[in-house]
């Protein structure tokens, strides 16, 4: 009996033990796994420790980069602020100027205009006793010019009192080939009443033939005053075509009879107004209109 109880006392007391080692055991397990968490924790810690420095020190050379940047972007920025400046007070200096030399170039542009009328006035007083004969064919003078015209004048226009002539000759310039026109011929009496007389009596008979060859007597201009009595002949010509008489006055205006009454224009550029209102195109250079709109400006 007290054996049996002996035995009955061992075995909850080994059954105790063996529950205590378990315990300890799991303790010991639990233990373990929190240290490796512990020690998983702290790694990454580590880890991320370093990762943030790094990022700071990325961060804080990137910062310094930026400042270097800017700092030399408000160098850069102050020194374009100074040439800007420089340029806006060069460029408002060269507008100066610029105005100054337009205006004097205007005004010199309008003395040409000026002195070129004016030589053209004297070249036009100093033809006053010319004539001009187109279409006689080269070479009909036969060395004698003087004497052929005074044949003319007596034998084609039947004039038969004498008539001064001072010379005679061809229009300066190399003779042309047969397929071009002949040269004018160009006539200075010594009298204007001379001159009046055979034009007017050339221009009474309207049609005159020499060698088979219509020819015509007109006054001698000067070369700029004929090119703008061609550019009119060639709007009147338009105008008569609209069935509107027009006709070129000394030197070179315009007259129009309109509904409304006769019309002078002093220029051809003063009538495009009018001719465009008519449908008459008017062909005209810039520099002829400068010329035009500057020969009315002031100083």
């Amino acid at each position: 009996t007290s054996g049996k109880q002996q035995n009955d006392h061992k075995e909850p007391k080994e059954k105790k033990d063996s529950q205590q080692a378990s315990a300890v055991a799991s303790e010991r397990e639990k233990a373990n796994e929190a240290n490796v968490m512990i020690t998983e924790v702290l790694r990454e810690l580590k880890e991320l420790r370093k990762e943030n420095q790094n990022a700071f020190a990325e961060t804080k050379a990137a910062l310094t980069r930026l400042e270097t940047s800017v700092r030399d972007l408000k160098e850069r920025t102050d020194v374009l602020e100074q040439r800007l400046e420089e340029a806006e007070r060069r460029t408002g200096a060269s507008e100066d100027v610029s105005q100054r030399n337009e205006r004097v170039l205007r005004y010199m542009l309008r003395r040409e205009a000026f002195l070129t009328n004016q030589c053209d006035d004297l070249q036009n007083r100093m033809r006053r006793n010319n004539l001009r004969i187109y279409q006689v064919p080269e070479g009909s003078e036969k060395q004698d010019m003087v004497g052929f015209v005074k044949d003319i004048f007596r034998n084609t226009l039947l004039l038969q009192e004498d008539l001064s002539i001072e010379r005679a000759h061809r229009a300066l310039g190399s003779r042309p080939a047969d397929i071009n026109p002949p040269r004018s011929i160009i006539v200075r009496f010594t009298d204007y009443a001379a001159r009046e007389a055979v034009l007017q009596r050339a221009w009474s008979q309207k049609q005159i033939v020499i060698q088979g060859k219509r020819i015509y007597f007109d006054q001698d201009f000067s070369p700029q005053v004929q090119k703008k009595r061609v550019k009119l002949q060639s709007v009147i010509k338009q105008l008569k075509e609209k069935g509107i008489k027009a006709k070129c006055r000394f030197p070179a205006q315009l007259r129009v009879d309109l509904e409304n009454g006769s019309k002078t224009f002093p220029t051809l550029l003063d009538a495009i107004p009018t001719l465009e209102k008519l449908n008459i195109s008017v062909q005209m250079s810039e520099r002829e209109k400068m010329e035009a709109e500057l020969s009315k400006e002031a100083w």
